[in-house]
């Protein structure tokens, strides 16, 4: 099934007519895939008591997102969790070179790899695909899953213990949009009777954090991985119809839905976290969703930072021209041995925080005349760049010229050089 072409400007004035013109399916069809659906569930497995335990945090990292993967684990061990984090990754030709054995080393992070578990890879086209492997196959019987790029603005560890997790084993953030799914949808997944005669007042989700506890819903997320797994040729086009967010994160909702779960939407509306203008006076556009913490249902704490549009890497971010890591690029231009570069923002005068980067502004606005930035007093922006400090001067990742560019940054905008510990050894004083 091709995907769809759901314009955002028709979200608004969506109706059943209009929802239902994106898919070419006849109710024969329909009937066909809702009796292929009952089969598989039928069929779902129940869980494997003794095959996991404890808690723990999953990343789905590999290739260039490893880069941004080592600032969310930067923050998680600076904000103060102790819990294990196992980092997630198609395969080794994924993993830059010595960077597990760097994680290895701190303790309590492992790289972990799913070609390890699947032998065909051949149906997984995107790499959204491998988010509910990550899950599935981790070690954890409960997880914290993270994106790369959504780290944590306070210590993680208590989100388990949160009432909202603990009554209903999973916990899933919102998105911006209402959902765009066809109103044949809850016919085949078994949630309705008939096609749909109302727009579906369903709230989408923002994957890139989420909690599970597995025993509770084993068989929700094998439904999801079913989803996912014949996800960019059926299932993401039924959810979404192309609309915002096609890929994998309604196929979780719609798991739970579908085998009517309990499970915790939180209540909270996400905050949008601005870029600073470039006068260190105004707002820009969006850089990044706030998510909240499940445990206050009634005000918004914030709890995780999710980078959906500027992606904090430090190479990213600092470098002149930076060579590509062989691990990101495709199988086609290693076999061929190209060498892709790329600019960071710091050289890109193009870039929407060139001036910033350059001038020593803040990136984050502030929203008021004290100068807090749009998590309140949460200074997360230093809590940041300390942490892509520690990523440019030591380690894989160092590079002195990065390193002397984001200790500068950290001098000129926040009044602190950071004196990490190797940071001399690489000439990076």
């Amino acid at each position: 099934m091709e995907r769809g072409d759901f314009k955002g400007g028709q979200l608004a004035k969506a109706t059943v007519s209009l929802l239902a013109d994106y898919l070419d399916m006849t109710s024969d069809e329909a009937q066909f895939m809702r009796d292929e659906h009952v089969s598989v569930v039928e069929a779902l497995p129940n869980y494997p008591l003794g095959a996991f335990s404890g808690r723990g945090i999953v990343i789905l990292a590999g290739g260039k997102y490893s880069e941004i993967a080592a600032t969310t684990l930067g923050m998680t061990r600076l904000l103060g969790s102790r819990l294990p984090v196992e980092i997630w990754m198609i395969d080794r030709v994924e993993a830059q070179e010595g960077w597990c054995d760097e994680m290895a080393a701190r303790g309590g992070m492992l790289c972990r790899f799913v070609s390890d578990y699947l032998q065909d890879m051949s149906a997984f086209s995107h790499h959204y695909q491998l988010k509910i492997a990550a899950i599935m196959f981790s070690s954890f019987a409960e997880v914290l899953y993270l994106d790369a790029d959504s780290m944590p603005v306070v210590n993680t560890d208590p989100v388990f213990d949160s009432p909202t997790y603990v009554d209903t084993g999973a916990v899933l953030w919102p998105d911006y949009w209402k959902a765009t799914e066809s109103p044949y949808t809850p016919y085949i997944t078994g949630q309705n009777g008939t096609k749909a005669t109302s727009v579906p007042d369903i709230q989408t989700v923002d994957s890139g954090q989420m909690l599970w506890n597995k025993q509770k819903h084993w068989k929700t997320l094998c439904l999801s991985a079913y989803y996912n797994y014949f996800g960019p040729t059926y299932w993401y086009t039924v959810i979404t119809q192309g609309g915002p967010g096609w890929g994998d994160k309604d196929t979780f909702p719609t798991a739970l839905r579908a085998l009517k779960a309990k499970w915790t939407l939180i209540p909270h509306r996400l905050e949008t976290q601005r870029y600073d203008d470039g006068t260190g006076r105004g707002m820009g556009s969006g850089m990044a969703m706030m998510q909240a913490d499940p445990a206050d249902a009634k005000e918004f704490q914030p709890l995780f930072l999710h980078s959906n549009f500027i992606k904090f890497s430090v190479r990213r971010l600092m470098c002149d021209v930076c060579i590509e890591d062989p691990s990101a690029l495709s199988a086609e231009q290693r076999i061929k041995g190209e060498e892709v570069t790329f600019k960071g923002s710091i050289s890109n005068r193009k870039s929407n925080i060139w001036k910033q980067l350059n001038f020593g502004i803040r990136l984050f606005a502030t929203k008021d005349k004290d100068g807090l930035n749009d998590m309140g007093r949460l200074d997360t922006e230093l809590d940041m760049w300390r942490v892509m400090e520690r990523v440019g001067c030591t380690g894989v990742f160092s590079d002195d010229m990065i390193c002397q560019r984001t200790r500068r940054y950290l001098d000129t905008t926040f009044g602190l050089v950071a004196r990490w510990e190797g940071g001399a050894e690489r000439n990076c004083s």
